[in-house]
């Protein structure tokens, strides 16, 4: 490539031949006229050629049979009128005509190498020959390598050229579509999303699109596309939509700070803050609907534009709203591409008056933010005519490419699910009942999940999936009385018998995900069909176990107890994303959030796999839960937990948990959710109430209901919270009765008899206080309007449902049994907190229900580190609430806990701390004020001064606040022996922290007989120094000092 006016161009041109070329540079530099017959030229003395030699002082021209020889000076003199500059000969101008040296290219894998892309976005390996005609060498950095970087990516995106801006727009389009399957995760030092953002990508193809060139209009709507619409990412979402029909919140949640600075930020400055703020502040909504009116173009641009639209009505309800301001833009989206009728003839070159399912997507995701948009759709865009002629098309007789026509069909269903479940198109539904009806009766008696000799199709699945899910929601509508619905309940029940039969009798699972779905959609029709038995007539519930109960809980329990239904269950231990060690994605950035289908690594999210059971078994747990709350269990808690491996639940309340914020792992906790509702009668299984205690910080958004119920039915169950079992399981854990008690204001006079009956009684007081506990957490952590409406969007109650697009957040934080003593905390440092005794029970409730909980869990499923900083902060939010007695003996026992196997790694990442050692500055400036000589207070100054922990700690005391030894009276036998042993090894190697050691002994700080412990501490390392043979003139010169300097009793202690 060569420059030229700032233009990049390309190094050769299309179509015409090496000797043409040749050919016409003659003409232009002589005037010379060449003859076009090269045949007859190569074969004759009428030959042309130009033979410029070496010394560059002669050049030979022929031209027919005329031989004409110039000199350069000559040629010069001819030329220099016409070109200017001609007299100046500058060889470095002409280099890149010449042959490229050939050079061996040295990798270095710590360095790495710049990547250089393809034309089909793939990077090119830089010891591979390509092609040189590939077009894919130019003439800038690194020129004998084939590909182009992005920064040269970059620079033809700047070209006044607009065929090399064309180019530079399609290989990034196909850099982006690899991109975002994973495919260069790791690969490169930065992330490249962030990069193009940073470099001004947005704005330049926001540009492009007002150029006149079509096709560079053509390219740039689609590499933007390609940018901000993962179409991996789209096609997870659809796929789990029949799981349940929810939508994420793609919006970045900015900081306060940056949210008020918006309006001042520049166009290309919002976009790395907020990509879909930015494109709408570029007016990228009134030129799609140029685009889409004015130029018509092909239908690959028409289905890039839905999809840049179909992603930003994904961002906010403020998107939408300007989505459907745009005059035109909706209007001409439903008139041109869902159109109330399936054509005659398809065209492949234009999609205008055709039938396209991403426009009818496009109408779902905007319906989806609330009830007043689906309104919309179908009062001004008539969208339920359409919607009406698409449910019924037959892939096989349309006109439509089979794909289309199945993509068409089934999002036709979705939107229709949506805007029913806004109770709207209700009227439709009676009107078409008839249809919808043979539609069932079909799959009655022809489709089995077997894949046998019926002639199914995965077509088939999927619709009867969506027609029964359809019906689903029909069930919730106030509207229809139940003698309008009974006549659904027997051919869909059918369906779900046969189906649970034939799949116990498979040999091995299906790898047929749509199977799946279409069972688990007709049992999720029973649950939901039980449920509005219960809501309208408690004896029609007694009469449907009479009639149909024994039917179907001989169907589920045949499936239960069949091989098949052990090896899905075993596939959820497998396939768990929880368990895996698979790592978040990091190829997006914060501007432009994704739900996280494809995760690091391109690791595809395990419940997309096609052979998941994860939705089809919630959905019989779900039955067989609700079947309990009408006191008839289909399948008992023994018979479900022989299908669960045991190291399933294991591993899920004791280890580091993956991906729990992914919007895609929502499937497998509420999985876990009906796998504990199935077992929450059997108060015997204590590992069901640890899951269930996990299982709170990871349910998401809307199952507000969810974290209500596992807190009122098993969490704070009193079955699972038997005294005597706590005291015995927890007194053999943490040894209470092997540390000294720790003396306080309130009880200067401890002994190990009334601590260990100090415990006890707390623990029994804490279990007959379960009730105001549990109404605590109930009251500080969950929203009742919340919880209501959760409530409606799980049990179907279309009337109470105003939107269907939620954010990712989990409902409570994995933090969330800590929640009153934050809460204390953060007011007390916001200056909020006036009277501390209005939250002193609150505290007293958190202590003592963390004292309980860890006596029912393994405890090792916490973060030690995290729980030390947030008992801790009882310490800094009041200046006397550690006082308080109850307070005290709660924070000994969970201290003790804590440190049962040796003190927290005070080193690691702890969520919410920015930083550890700050935290601690401020315990000990609390110390200082308030702490009047509380061992227990020291007790949490002192462990962070082991030698396993960072010796910035242990600075803080011993160099910058040594007058705060005075105050620290702890003896060896307050601390356990894990403990213990990490203050005495390894030994202190810190010549700074020696000294101090040494100072702080001196000047009196510590005496052997009151301050005990910190005593032994330093002289064991001074001991230990002293005896260190060492070449450091500074620690020669030291030793020399103490050896000198030390008399007495040190000098015993320290063994000289």
């Amino acid at each position: 490539m060569d420059c030229e006016g700032g233009a990049v161009k390309s190094e050769t041109q299309p179509g015409k031949t090496d000797v043409e070329i040749t050919d016409k540079l003659v003409e232009e530099l002589t005037g010379t006229t060449i003859k076009d017959n090269h045949e007859d030229q190569l074969t004759s003395t009428n030959i042309t050629e130009q033979l410029i030699e070496k010394d560059d002082t002669k050049q030979l021209i022929s031209t027919g049979s005329t031989e004409q020889l110039i000199s350069t000076e000559k040629l010069v003199e001819q030329l220099s009128h016409k070109f200017p500059n001609m007299n100046r000969d500058e060889p470095e101008k002409r280099e890149w005509m010449s042959d490229l040296p050939q050079r061996e290219l040295v990798l270095n894998d710590s360095a790495g190498y710049s990547a250089r892309f393809g034309f089909e976005g793939e990077i090119l390996d830089p010891k591979a020959k390509v092609d040189v005609n590939s077009g894919l060498y130019h003439h800038g950095e690194e020129a004998d390598r084939a590909g182009y970087t992005l920064s040269e990516l970059f620079t033809l995106l700047r070209s006044s050229s607009a065929r090399q801006r064309v180019l530079a727009l399609n290989t990034i389009s196909a850099i982006m579509d690899k991109y975002w399957t994973g495919m260069y995760d790791n690969c490169f030092g930065v992330n490249l999303l962030e990069e193009l953002v940073q470099c001004g990508a947005i704005s330049i193809l926001r540009s492009c699109l007002d150029e006149k060139e079509e096709s560079l209009i053509c390219s740039a709507t689609e590499c933007l596309a390609n940018i901000i619409a993962p179409q991996g990412e789209e096609a997870a979402l659809d796929v789990t939509s029949v799981y349940s029909l929810e939508n994420p919140v793609l919006a970045p949640t900015l900081d306060p700070e940056v949210a008020e600075e918006e309006m001042e930020l520049k166009d290309h400055e919002l976009a790395q803050v907020d990509l879909i703020a930015g494109l709408l502040r570029m007016d990228i909504l009134p030129r799609l609907r140029y685009i889409l009116t004015v130029l018509k173009p092909d239908p690959g641009v028409v289905l890039a534009s839905l999809r840049i639209l179909i992603r930003m009505a994904r961002h906010s309800a403020q998107t939408c709203q300007h989505i459907l301001n745009c005059p035109g833009l909706m209007h001409l989206v439903t008139s041109q591409f869902l159109p109330a009728f399936i054509p005659q003839e398809y065209s492949k070159t234009s999609l205008y008056g055709l039938p396209v399912h991403l426009a009818c997507k496009l109408c779902r995701i905007i319906a989806s933010w609330h009830v007043k948009y689906a309104q919309a759709m179908v009062t001004e865009l008539k969208l339920e005519r359409s919607l009406m002629v698409y449910l019924t098309i037959d892939p096989s007789e349309a006109s439509i490419p089979p794909r289309e026509s199945v993509l068409l069909c089934i999002e036709a269903f979705r939107t229709w699910t949506v805007l029913l479940r806004y109770n709207l198109t209700l009227q439709t539904y009676s009107s078409i009942y008839p249809i919808l009806m043979r539609l069932l009766l079909y799959f009655v008696n022809n489709v089995d999940v077997t894949g046998g000799d019926t002639g199914k199709s995965e077509f088939d699945d999927d619709v009867g999936a969506w027609l029964i899910t359809v019906l689903s929601t029909v069930l919730g509508s106030p509207d229809l009385g139940l003698a309008e619905l009974s006549g659904l309940y027997a051919p869909v029940e059918t369906c779900a018998r046969k189906w649970l039969v034939q799949l116990s009798r498979l040999p091995e699972p299906l790898t047929n995900q749509s199977s799946y779905n279409l069972l688990a959609s007709a049992i999720t029709f029973l649950s939901i069909y039980i449920n509005k038995l219960k809501s309208f007539d408690e004896s029609k519930v007694d009469a449907w176990k009479q009639s149909n109960g024994a039917g179907l809980k001989e169907a589920v329990t045949s499936f239960a107890k069949s091989a098949i239904a052990k090896k899905l269950f075993s596939k959820v231990y497998d396939q768990s994303v929880y368990l895996s060690s698979v790592e978040k994605e990091h190829r997006s950035v914060n501007g432009l959030p994704i739900t996280g289908a494809v995760l690091n690594s391109g690791a595809v999210h395990p419940v997309l796999a096609p052979s998941s059971p994860m939705h089809l078994l919630t959905q019989i747990l779900r039955l067989n839960a609700t079947c309990i709350n009408i006191d008839f269990e289909l399948l008992p808690a023994d018979i479900i937990l022989q299908g669960v491996d045991d190291k399933y639940l294991q591993k899920l309340s004791a280890q580091k948990l993956s991906a729990i914020s992914n919007w895609f792992s929502r499937h497998e906790s509420r999985f876990l959710f009906w796998l504990v509702m199935c077992c929450r009668n059997d108060g015997t299984k204590t590992q069901i109430h640890s899951v269930a205690l996990r299982l709170c910080g990871l349910l998401q958004k809307p199952d507000d209901i969810l974290v209500k119920e596992l807190m009122e039915q098993v969490i704070f169950a009193p079955k699972f919270l038997r005294a005597e079992n706590l005291l015995a399981h927890f007194m053999g854990r943490i040894n209470v009765d092997d540390v000294l008690p720790l003396v306080s204001a309130t009880n200067l006079n401890p002994s190990s008899t009334n601590n260990h009956h100090s415990v006890v009684n707390v623990v029994e007081k804490s279990v007959k206080n379960i009730d105001s506990i549990k109404d605590m957490y109930l009251t500080k952590l969950l929203n009742e309007t919340h919880c209501r409406f959760s409530l409606a969007f799980h049990n179907a109650s279309n009337d109470q449902l105003k939107r269907q697009t939620f954010s990712g957040e989990s409902v409570l934080a994995q933090d969330w049994q800590y929640f009153p003593l934050l809460e204390t905390y953060n007011l007390e440092q916001s200056g909020k907190l006036k009277d501390t005794s209005q939250h002193l029970d609150a505290m007293v409730n958190c202590l003592s229900w963390l004292l309980i909980s860890n006596a029912t869990s393994s405890n090792t499923c916490g973060n030690r580190t995290a729980e030390f900083y947030r008992l801790a902060t009882v310490f800094l939010a009041g200046n006397d609430i550690f006082l308080n007695g109850d307070i005290h003996i709660l924070l000994v026992a969970l201290l003790n806990e804590i440190c049962r196997e040796g003190p927290p790694d005070l080193a690691a990442i702890v969520p919410g701390i920015t930083s550890g050692h700050d935290f601690y500055i401020q315990l000990l400036e609390q110390f200082q004020a308030v702490s009047y000589g509380d061992q227990l207070f020291a007790m949490f100054i002192c462990i962070p001064l082991g030698m396993s922990q960072p010796e910035g700690f242990r600075k803080s005391l011993w160099l910058e606040r040594q007058e705060l030894l005075k105050s620290i009276t702890l003896k060896k036998e307050n601390f356990g022996p894990h403990v213990l042993e990490s203050f005495m090894s390894p030994c202190e190697s810190e010549l700074e922290l020696l000294v101090a050691y040494y100072q702080a002994i001196m000047h009196g700080y510590l005496r052997k007989q009151v301050q005990t412990f910190l005593y032994d501490f330093a002289v064991h390392h001074l001991k230990h120094f002293l005896k260190e043979a060492t070449t450091d003139p500074e620690k020669l010169k030291f030793q020399k000092f103490v050896k000198e300097n030390v008399k007495g009793e040190l000098a015993c202690d320290l063994e000289l």
